[in-house]
């Protein structure tokens, strides 16, 4: 066998030798390697903010002189960017994750001591960099407590993460406490107050009459135990929601308009299976408006773009929905839209009743968003999006959805005077090239003289004289 496998490599490399054409070389992948290789050349882009805020104020907060009348911040973000380059043109091999706790023109203005311009960042051949627990106290626009900022980049994975366990944004009382104009004794809080005062009877007794018509339910006779239990659960319910608008009501000043617990974002940018992939995402698990009356649970923003370089091989995608409020408890739920809050209805009920009840909802729903409406609270809901996908497979990029909370200036034609944002900036894009280089073998005869046939005449004489000169030596030895 040894001596096949000598003959059949002589074959080949004589063919090599002989034709001198060019080649492209494959080589087989040793055994246990991945089956599944990246591009040769990649670079993904990913970005993300939990949390962005932005102020429109009509004059400069009395407790932090100095602030521009328009201010923003992005909280806890991450970005990443890798390049993975092995065909030797375009843009070096690099990579960068970073974690950072606030940006923006607020973050600008702001003291340094406050900490919110911590950042963590990690380059090409650095070991993973860490931050963690970390209070920040901006009232009364800000008030944090940071979990953990992560950033890593390593030769096949970048990806960074940050945390935040719990906070508390713009406190109406505290952000309200300007004044209404120059010279005016008047604040914005008064004025918002006395907004509210105008529909606080309106409000009480939409939501005094729903709960009395989940009484007068209660007390119909044959009701199954199923269908009492569920409305005695509606009527605490009720009862709780009516204790939180009666507080909003009585005193606006210590209105939370956002506190939130356990959002993080993250992003990676890595290999995955012949394709490079970039991903970007923003979780959030218990967001609560307005001192706990409106509860946004599970809202989820990821966007995810990959591309192998190849035709056909590009795609994004985005994931997330529309928030689901809670209503007090989980047992109001609501969906969101340009009209406001709408109320779904209760399950577990009988028929006999569930036109009382649906009626009855339909009331606290205008309640609601009455209040709502005076506050000048909007909630709103923007879906994702696919961004571009090249049918040749070397680009791909997609948007997360995001979800916002608009806080109106008491003061009419003032527009906004807070956008509080989730999700702002999920996005992940990617590009990837298959290489197309072409590997040269060199050729043995390059160099020499070129072959005309002119010298076959020379070659026939020589070989005719060593024959001849052959035989004269076997004559001789056989004489």
């Amino acid at each position: 066998m040894a001596g096949t496998f000598q003959r059949r490599g002589a074959a080949v490399t004589a063919l090599v030798l002989a034709s001198g054409s060019t080649l492209a070389l494959a080589t087989a992948a040793p055994a246990g390697a991945a089956k599944t290789h990246a591009p040769a050349y990649y670079q993904g882009v990913t970005s993300a903010n939990v949390l962005g805020v932005a102020l429109h104020l009509p004059s400069a907060l009395p407790a932090l002189p100095g602030l521009p009348k328009d201010l923003a911040v992005n909280l806890m973000g991450v970005t990443g960017n890798a390049v993975h380059n092995t065909i030797g043109t375009g843009a070096h091999t690099s990579s960068t994750a970073v974690s950072s706790l606030a940006s923006g023109s607020l973050v600008n203005a702001l003291p340094d001591a406050l900490g919110l311009k911590k950042t963590v960042k990690a380059t090409l051949g650095m070991k993973p960099q860490s931050f963690t627990r970390l209070p920040i106290d901006a009232s009364p626009l800000l008030k944090l407590n940071v979990g953990a900022l992560t950033a890593s980049a390593q030769a096949s994975l970048n990806k960074s993460s940050s945390v935040l366990t719990d906070g508390q944004v713009a406190q109406l009382g505290q952000l309200l406490n300007l004044k209404a104009a120059s010279g005016s004794a008047t604040t914005l809080l008064n004025t918002l107050q006395g907004q509210v005062d105008q529909v606080s009877n309106t409000v009480t007794n939409q939501v005094s009459s729903v709960l009395k018509t989940v009484g007068d339910t209660l007390n119909q006779p044959g009701l199954s135990d199923t269908a009492t239990q569920t409305l005695q659960t509606l009527q605490s319910t009720l009862q709780a929601v009516q204790d939180k608008i009666n507080g909003i009501l009585a005193n606006v000043g210590n209105t939370a308009v956002l506190t939130v617990k356990t959002l993080d974002a993250s992003q990676s940018i890595a290999p995955a299976a012949n394709a490079a992939q970039s991903l970007a995402s923003v979780d959030l698990a218990d967001l609560n408006v307005l001192n706990g009356l409106l509860t946004v649970k599970g809202f989820v923003s990821q966007a995810t773009a990959s591309a192998t370089g190849k035709p056909g091989g590009a795609h994004a995608s985005f994931s997330g929905h529309a928030p689901i409020v809670a209503i007090g408890t989980p047992v109001l739920t609501a969906t969101l839209d340009e009209t406001g809050l709408n109320l779904s209805n209760v399950t577990g009920l009988p028929q006999s009743v569930t036109d009382q009840i649906d009626a009855a909802l339909k009331t606290l729903q205008d309640a609601l968003n009455t209040l709502l409406g005076t506050l000048g609270v909007h909630l709103n809901f923007v879906p994702g999006h696919v961004d571009k996908v090249d049918s040749r497979g070397r680009y791909a990029a997609a948007t997360g959805p995001e979800y916002d909370i608009v806080v109106d200036s008491p003061v009419p034609g003032d527009g906004a005077l807070a956008e509080i944002g989730l999700g702002h900036g999920t996005t992940a894009s990617v590009s990837a090239q298959q290489a197309t280089k072409v590997v040269k073998l060199p050729n043995p005869q390059q160099g020499a003289l070129p072959h005309t046939g002119a010298n076959l005449p020379l070659i026939g004489g020589g070989a005719l004289a060593l024959m001849v000169a052959a035989g004269l030596v076997r004559r001789r030895l056989t004489a």
